[in-house]
């Protein structure tokens, strides 16, 4: 079937489940597999080469930890990229075909990355292959998560919350079995074959579900790109290079100090901007950009551009529900885009923004969650990592293992918290995803109180003394804030984004992905300094207790912007 006879709307009559939902969510079970065998690994693995190279343990630890964030941060960061052409020039289903096959390549120079014998070119090779993954991946998150709301029309919207939960399901099913089997298959890292191939699976899952993926070619409602074609590949080019203004920071040397990258990042932004506007000069564009520039140009004294009458007849009446319809302050403000845009169109900028208004709130979790995969393992390495000690049965758990803990709980937590959501539902309660992202942001400050804890329990009793059944507690409490924060935090970005901005806006909450793991390679890096400025001692335990008190503080701030929110759903045509 040729792309021009693909479905490009969801059937609207349908109450069930769309055809292409059991494909996009076997992609995801592999693909996720695949990154997070991959990371459950990759500090520890870190951490050896920079032994390798010379650095002291606790050096190595840092270092590991600082890049460990900053490749993660970079995955979080390229959804933009992606997002940019899914919905200006290859439409989703090309974007997450063509750039998962850069996501198998990046498994697989990770995979060839221990052959030579220098660990500084090992340790290059790694970070090379981390760049393609980060490409990879972070390039089809916006588009995946996205494509999954794609299909649901207004038929069988009531199901967009379920298909969300058992999206996410899928994700830590991958995960689950990732996290237990790819550390074993690596054992210490002493035999390099084994470390190969524990890189490698990880690589020959991701072709797999770039195999499934294309085998639901035919079920998938395939939402067009606009504007497509040569207009569209300007507008990629336009914002790619705007967007390196700020993403060049994640490549270019730090020692090329803040003078040389901000001159760098001011010429990548004229670049864009010109691009822009030369695009514009072809054809006025209605995007966001065109329409956030236009109406301050006009706020600002600039002369309004009449529009076309044509474009008004087109376009219809707006739905008088549209805070630009009802009136009060937004309708004013964006006045001028509306008179030259439509309403619309104007709803794109106006979204974003207000959406904005919650993502600020998101990296706190972010830079707490995210830290299973760093600073938890480090603290496993000085636990007693036995699981099971009977007479006729012991099981140990190697410290990166412990975080399959994650994937199990949020499995089993689900269903559970969606039967808790339905009880408060029958006794008049609602579990707005506000609401339970305040909670879930409140939560996660929690699970850090109780890191810190079991920090200063190691730290009185000795290393391997402290289970880590305690740690597994901790995990118990992360997971709870987790599935109430990012499966909602999914949900949310979809329903609240207007139907020409859904993957732009799954972008920027996948930035806010990004914002939390750069503040946590920031305070690492800062964690000396803050112990001069403070005059004490500011170790790990501290670390844990910053983060908690950070999200008590953040999820009480959001707590106040949800009160004041008022939410509205977008359905796809």
């Amino acid at each position: 079937m040729s792309e021009a006879k693909w479905r490009t709307s969801p059937d609207h009559e349908n109450t069930g489940w769309p055809k292409g939902v059991p494909f996009i969510v076997g992609n995801e079970a592999a693909e996720r597999f695949s990154f997070y065998g991959m990371r459950a690994i990759l500090t520890v693995h870190l951490m050896a080469l920079y032994a390798l190279t010379g650095a002291s343990d606790q050096a190595a630890n840092d270092q590991a930890t600082g890049a460990y964030h900053l490749f993660v941060a970079a995955t979080y960061c390229i959804p933009m990229l992606g997002a940019m052409l899914a919905d200006r020039y290859w439409g989703k289903y090309r974007t997450i075909l063509w750039l998962s096959l850069l996501y198998c390549v990046g498994h697989g120079v990770l995979a060839v990355a221990d052959i030579p014998d220098d660990p500084n070119l090992r340790l290059n090779l790694v970070f090379v292959g981390l760049g393609f993954i980060a490409v990879g991946a972070g390039g089809i998150k916006p588009c995946v998560s996205a494509n999954v709301g794609d299909q649901f029309g207004r038929g069988n919207w009531n199901k967009i919350t379920s298909v969300y939960q058992i999206f996410y399901f899928s994700i830590n099913f991958g995960s689950f079995f990732a996290t237990l089997l790819i550390p074993w298959i690596r054992g210490d890292g002493e035999v390099l074959w084994r470390t190969s191939l524990a890189f490698g699976i990880p690589g020959i899952l991701m072709a797999i579900a770039t195999f499934v993926f294309w085998l639901g070619r035919d079920k998938f409602v395939h939402v067009p790109p606009k504007p497509a074609g040569r207009l569209g590949r300007l507008d990629v080019i336009a914002g790619g290079v705007m967007f390196l203004a700020a993403g060049h920071l994640f490549v270019t040397p730090s020692e090329w100090g803040w003078a040389i990258r901000g001159a760098i990042s001011v010429v990548f932004l004229v670049v864009g901007l010109a691009v822009f506007f030369y695009r514009q000069s072809i054809e006025q564009d209605d995007g966001f950009l065109a329409i956030v520039l236009y109406n301050l140009r006009v706020k600002l004294g600039g002369a309004p551009t009449k529009r076309p009458q044509a474009e008004i007849d087109a376009e219809g009446e707006p739905d008088p529900e549209s805070p630009l319809v009802k009136g009060g302050f937004w309708a004013g403000f964006w006045r001028p885009a509306i008179e030259r845009f439509g309403v619309e169109a104007t709803e794109g900028p106006h979204a974003v923004f207000k959406v904005c208004t919650i993502f600020i709130f998101i990296p706190a979790f972010w830079a707490i969650f995210d830290q299973h995969g760093s600073t938890w393992i480090q603290q496993a390495q000085a636990m007693d990592t036995t699981l099971v000690d009977l007479s006729f049965l012991t099981i140990d758990a190697k410290p990166e293992q412990v975080s399959a803990a994650n994937p199990l709980m949020v499995m089993g937590l689900i269903p559970l918290m969606g039967g808790g959501y339905w009880l408060l539902k029958k006794v008049g309660i609602a579990p707005t995803p506000l609401r339970r992202m305040v909670i879930g942001l409140l939560v996660s400050g929690a699970s850090f109180a109780l890191a810190a804890i079991i920090e200063g329990m190691i730290t009185a009793q000795g290393e391997g003394q402290v289970s880590i059944w305690w740690q597994i507690l901790a995990y118990l409490v992360l997971t709870s804030s987790e599935v109430l924060v990012s499966i909602t935090a999914l949900e949310f970005a979809y329903t609240q984004a207007p139907k020409r901005m859904k993957s732009v806006v799954m972008g920027l909450f996948l930035l806010t992905v990004t914002l939390g793991n750069v503040f946590v390679t920031v305070m690492t890096g800062a964690k000396d300094t803050l112990a001069e400025l403070l005059d004490m001692e500011f170790g790990q335990a501290e670390f844990f207790w910053f983060f908690c008190w950070t999200a008590v503080i953040v999820g009480a701030l959001m707590g106040v912007r949800a009160f004041f929110y008022e939410q509205r759903d977008f359905t796809q045509d």
